[in-house]
Formats: C-alpha cells, structure tokens, sequence
C-alpha cells in the first residue's frame, strides 16, 4: 500500500472512527459513572457522585446513538447482506458471543443510565447494575476484537501455524480497545460537562474538579493504551511486522501514538491546574486529536485484518 492509498483509507476511515468513538464512550460509561459512585461512598464527597451522574446522562444519549447506528447498520446487512449476518447470528459464529455481551450491556445499561435519582436510597443495588454493565462491556469488547480478527482470516489462514502466531496479536489488542473505552467516556465527559455547565449550572468549584477528574480518568487509561503499542509490536509476527514497518502503515502507527501522547500530555495539564475552567477549550482539542488517533488505530487495525 503506498502513501496515496494509505491517506485514501485514512481519510475514508474519518466518518467511522468517529461513530466508534461514540460507541466507545458508550461503553465505557457505566465504568467511568461507577467509579464516580464508589468514589463518593468511599471519600464521602458529593462531587464524585455528581461527576458520575453526569457521565451517566451523556452515556443515555450516546448508548441511544449506538443503537440508532447497530439498527441502521444490521437493518441494510439484513437487505444487502442476508447470509453474513446470518452467519454472525449463529452460536458457533466468533462474533456470536460478543452479541449476547451486547444485549447484557444493554439489559443493565440502561436501567442504570435512567434511574439514578430515583435509586438515591438504592445506591447498592444501583452500583450493580452499573458493575454489570461495566463487565458485559469490557466483556463485548475483549471478545469482538479477536472475533474480528477471525472473521478476516480465510479456511486456509486459520488452519496455518502462520495464523495461530498472528492470533497473538488478540490479546494486546482486546486489551488496548478495553482500555480504550474508559479514555473515550472520560474524554467525552470532559466536552459534556462543558456544553452542560450553562444549563446545569452546579457551581465553578464543582465544574473545576469534575474536569481535574475527567482529565485525569481519561490519562491513565490512554498512558495504559499506549503501552499496549508496545506490547503488540513486541509480539506482531515479523512477516506483518515487515509489512507494516517498511510502508506507509507504519507511518500511521507511529502517528496515532504521538497523537494518544499529545491527548495525555493535554489532559495531565487540565489535571494539574489549579483554573481548569479556563482551558476548557483543550478538552474540545483532545477531543478531536482522540478522534484523529483512533482513525489511525482503525486504518492500522483494517490492515492488520487483511493481511491473514
């Protein structure tokens, strides 16, 4: 692949990482909102309980754009694509499971999302829903990466020793996505509690040390995501490592890590202000570098899928 088709697919990949994105925040929601709660219960602070009620009301909406997408989406495979889905519907198919982690999700999502105020004197039973949720997510997600891995993979690919080797690549990968979702919902909170500060007006004290805290979630788990880079380079087999490695693509690996690393240096400087309100705007502008990195991730990933 040379550099003019390497920029095409990265271009193309713009519109999908963006709706991935969203998705990812999604899922990773309930995590982020439970968090706040155990925060609250164990450092007795409001705020903590707020932050995560927060977090819950963006997760309704951006679980509602998820199912809107996956209705849309399996609604045109369903006319145009019959048989794949078919095939994704059956038990023994590598993506079946992560289905049923989806339907969970969405069982326990759900609920938890619409009744936090009127569970306030329920908080236990309120925080499992939310730890179900959190679970079937992280579940979904570590099990559709290499489903999708699979799926790319023909009769021939998958019975080769070659293949087996490559397979290593599912575990720093599921890792690295499951990671991902926690950065994406803080990271999304972060520009929520921004758009939302005029119409919730809940205080400057408040606003400033709900976007310490998201700035903060979204850091940690994007520094762990960026170890799992390295941690798949380590075990990427040297027939795709070449590949990657002595074209464009690695262009775009190397891009989508300096962009994961300028987000984290972003949020640690809102995290360690003592004004974050005043580099509101920088929540928007990790916000879109996200974006950015996870389109590189993506094409990278569609590569990796084509090369078994």
């Amino acid at each position: 692949m040379n550099m003019n088709e390497t920029l095409t697919l990265a271009a193309l990949m713009l519109a999908p990482a963006l709706f991935s994105l969203l998705g990812m925040g999604a899922f990773g929601s309930p995590i982020v909102a439970v968090l706040g709660e155990l925060a609250a219960k164990a450092k007795a602070r409001v705020f903590y309980d707020k932050y995560g009620q927060q977090t819950a009301s963006m997760g309704l909406i951006l679980l509602l754009i998820l199912l809107t997408i996956y209705g849309a989406a399996i609604g045109i495979a369903l006319v145009k694509f019959p048989q794949l889905i078919q095939t994704f519907l059956t038990p023994t198919s590598p993506i079946f499971s992560a289905f049923i982690a989806l339907g969970v999700f969405i069982v326990l999502g759900l609920p938890y999302f619409l009744t936090w105020k009127k569970m306030r004197n329920s908080k236990g039973m309120h925080i499992a829903m939310g730890v179900g949720a959190s679970i079937a997510a992280l579940t979904g997600i570590s099990i559709a990466v290499p489903a999708k891995l699979a799926i790319g993979m023909s009769t021939e690919a998958a019975q080769s020793e070659a293949a087996l080797s490559a397979m290593a690549m599912a575990l720093p990968l599921a890792a690295m996505y499951s990671i991902l979702i926690i950065s994406a919902a803080a990271a999304l909170s972060s520009t929520y509690l921004v758009i939302r500060r005029n119409k919730d007006d809940f205080g400057r004290d408040y606003y400033n040390f709900a976007l310490k805290l998201a700035a903060r979630w979204a850091a940690i788990p994007m520094i762990g995501f960026l170890g799992c880079q390295g941690w798949l380079l380590l075990v990427l087999p040297e027939s795709i490592k070449t590949i990657t490695l002595s074209t464009p693509l690695g262009i775009v690996w190397g891009v989508a890590v300096a962009l994961g690393a300028i987000c984290t240096v972003i949020w640690i400087l809102i995290a360690r202000s003592k004004a974050p309100l005043q580099l509101k705007g920088l929540t928007f502008l990790a916000l879109g570098l996200f974006w950015l990195m996870h389109t590189m991730n993506a094409t990278l990933f569609m590569n990796f899928m084509s090369m078994f």
